[in-house]
């Protein structure tokens, strides 16, 4: 299997699967999914780490 897909593949796939989850998780503290979703893409496990960190945002009034 490991002849058939290049082995750069496989980090980018986990890289951007926790992209992912860091949009879910900033999503669900009240912050904008699709700004979210480019920063997990770009950012990756850094993007996880700042959106575990962040404090949920109130909802406006």
């Amino acid at each position: 299997m490991a002849e058939t897909i290049p082995l750069v593949y496989l980090p980018l796939f986990f890289h951007c699967a926790i992209g992912l989850v860091a949009a879910q998780v900033a999503h669900g503290k009240g912050y904008d999914l699709g700004r979210w979703m480019v920063w997990g893409a770009v950012g990756g496990t850094v993007a996880l780490v700042d959106a575990l960190r962040r404090p949920r945002q109130s909802a406006p009034l």
